[in-house]
């Protein structure tokens, strides 16, 4: 974890999938590009989950409750 967007969302009520995606969304919308990576807190996710266009998403105790990191490609 190095750069990236650090995208707040407290909507616990909606489908996890759902809610990366709206933030991977704006991700693009603002940089051009998709994240490689997403990380969201353990609470929220217990294994490595794989997103329709390719993004890993892992748990990580670095990422606080209600928010999700997206990664700029290291490449």
């Amino acid at each position: 974890m190095k750069e990236g967007l650090l995208w707040y969302d407290n909507q616990g009520n909606i489908d996890l999938k759902e809610r990366i995606s709206s933030a991977v969304k704006f991700f693009e919308s603002k940089y051009g590009y998709l994240p490689k990576k997403c990380f969201v807190n353990p609470a929220t996710l217990e294994e490595p989950l794989e997103m329709d266009r390719k993004i890993k998403v892992f748990p990580s105790d670095r990422v606080i409750v209600n928010h999700i990191w997206l990664e700029f490609s290291s490449e």
